[in-house]
């Protein structure tokens, strides 16, 4: 099915420890507008002004979103656990949720535009 969002553990906390880096920093850095846009199209929030990612493992994303709302914290899969844990990896399970957005995006575009 791919990237779907689901719970976070009670207490978790960051999970980025788990890794040989801290992606979180740079994700929140550089990557704000795929940040948003994961949250609104594989997260469950569509009304997202703004999200942060709080932690990454090698299985998905943890993320706070703050809409209109209030603020929901949400988890995204990956659409495969990350087997090598070196930053080029995890950039890589990233770039690519971010990609399975855009393509999400661009589909709801197409069927709205085609009625």
């Amino acid at each position: 099915m791919g990237a779907t969002p689901y719970p976070r553990a009670p207490g978790a906390g960051s999970t980025s420890r788990r890794l040989r880096h801290d992606p979180v920093p740079r994700l929140n850095d550089y990557h704000v507008d795929d940040l948003v846009l994961v949250a609104r199209t594989l997260g469950g929030h569509p009304d997202a002004t703004a999200a942060r990612a709080e932690g990454v493992d090698r299985r998905g994303i943890d993320l706070t979103v703050d809409t209109p709302r209030g603020t929901a914290t949400v988890r995204v899969a990956f659409r495969e656990p990350v087997t090598d844990k070196t930053p080029s990896a995890v950039r890589g399970a990233f770039r690519a949720l971010a990609r399975q957005a855009r393509a999400r995006l661009a589909s709801n575009a197409n069927e709205s535009g085609a009625s």
